[in-house]
């Protein structure tokens, strides 16, 4: 037994019991009254059907989640998006549980699927819950004050906002489960470590390429300033400098859109694929909701289970369209730095031939002309060096767009053995707060 394995399989005798493998979901309308659940969520939380259909969701809340945790919860699915957070619960014999849940807005209602946490982020997590619980109960913290208290507290861990908070927690804490000699249906398909990685390459590569842009600035300027002391006006040498001047202009702007601000490919593609990832594992995640529920027998439990099988089957189908949509936008993207590298690369080729033009016309000012030809030379080598990171990026752009092909596959796989009915989009407007 590894000690992944061991750590998943201690539980917490003051805890009400549930293994790292299983995974229960409830399912409320826009109220947060519940309507569905499976097997696993009415044992947990030790109550019987009858106490928990039509009852509220918040009867197994337990206080020591903050409330400033469900007022970013509800600022969330309000805007019709999938939400995650780390919640304490509490069962009918008082005991509390951890889950990591994921709200899935759909319809006019919810569907919360929850898993057991097992990674390290939990500990941290219970400490910040247990110290703004503790200042909301004491009225040291306003509603407002306690949101913006755990965001900084996010922030200090090394997370810009809460979105990437939640993405984050649902990737470490699926991977984990996963990991388990108990569970082997892995959520992701492709290695997403490796296109983390290569993102990550290609904004280092990028951040040497602006620098060498920058360098490369001011080269040819110095070029026209010698060039209109060595020449008369009008020269070649001079002629030249002005055209590379322009022509590098253009060239630096478009660097600029490339690399930088928010028009940056790269930002937008890392954007992308950690929205496309966390649309896959949410649509994983709801796919095993309805594999468990097939295999439940929910007759006696007061809900139809042919119309809550196919509530669920319509909300895997939303789900797992949002996530192919979110893979395709990124594999695009990732098309488009290819594309841009490459277009580079020819202006660059363009620079390239004006600098050769430069060095032979400069050879005809006498020996003057060697300073313009040594600046010159400065310039052609700014442009092998940035033509091999221009390169670079376009080779890891490739190899983003192939992985992300594989993720795309086995979802196409996937979705090829479920209804090919389009899914409603997610337009509910909800009115009361989260379930979790």
């Amino acid at each position: 037994m590894n000690e992944q394995d061991s750590r998943a399989d201690r539980q917490d005798p003051t805890e009400a019991p549930f293994a790292i493998e299983e995974l229960f979901y409830s399912r409320t309308d826009k109220r947060g009254v519940i309507l569905a659940g499976n097997e696993v969520f009415r044992r947990v939380s030790g109550y019987d059907w009858p106490q928990l259909l039509g009852a509220p969701h918040r009867m197994v809340r337990n206080p020591i989640t903050p409330r400033a945790v469900f007022a970013i919860l509800w600022s969330t699915i309000q805007k019709s998006e999938p939400a995650v957070a780390y919640v304490c619960n509490r069962a009918q014999d008082g005991r509390p549980y951890w889950v990591l849940a994921t709200i899935l807005p759909f319809r006019d209602g919810y569907l919360s699927v929850r898993i057991k946490p097992s990674s390290p982020l939990l500990a941290q997590v219970k400490s910040l819950y247990d110290q703004l619980s503790r200042q909301e109960r004491a009225g040291e913290l306003t509603l407002e004050a306690s949101v913006e208290t755990l965001l900084a507290a996010l922030r200090s861990m090394g997370f810009a906002d809460y979105q990437s908070f939640m993405r984050h927690a649902l990737a470490i804490e699926t991977t984990a489960r996963d990991q388990t000699r108990h569970h082997r249906d892995r959520l992701l398909h492709g290695d997403v470590e490796k296109i983390r990685r290569g993102l990550q390459e290609v904004v280092a590569t990028q951040a040497t390429l602006v620098d060498d842009f920058e360098r490369l600035r001011i080269l040819p300027t110095n070029m026209r300033i010698l060039a209109s002391r060595l020449e008369p006006s009008g020269g070649a040498v001079g002629a030249i400098s002005d055209i590379y001047l322009s022509i590098s202009a253009d060239l630096f702007r478009k660097v600029g859109d490339f690399t930088l601000g928010e028009h940056s490919l790269c930002k937008h593609m890392s954007e992308q694929f950690e929205k496309a990832v966390f649309l896959t594992t949410c649509a994983q995640l709801q796919a095993q909701v309805i594999a468990q529920a097939q295999q439940e027998n929910s007759s006696m439990a007061g809900f139809n289970p042919a119309s809550e099988a196919s509530c669920l089957a319509e909300l895997g189908a939303t789900y797992r369209s949002a996530a192919a949509l979110a893979l395709t936008e990124a594999e695009e993207l990732a098309k488009r730095i290819d594309v841009a590298s490459n277009d580079l690369r020819r202006s660059m080729l363009s620079l390239e031939t004006i600098t050769v033009i430069g060095k032979v016309e400069s050879t005809r000012i006498g020996e003057e002309g060697e300073r313009v030809a040594a600046t010159i030379d400065q310039l052609h080598s700014h442009h092998l060096e940035i033509s091999k990171l221009l390169g670079t990026i376009a080779h890891l752009s490739r190899t983003i767009t192939a992985e992300l092909v594989l993720m795309q596959d086995s979802f196409i796989e996937r979705r090829a053995k479920t209804h090919s009915q389009s899914p409603p989009p997610l337009t509910f407007a909800a009115q009361s707060g989260p379930v979790a």
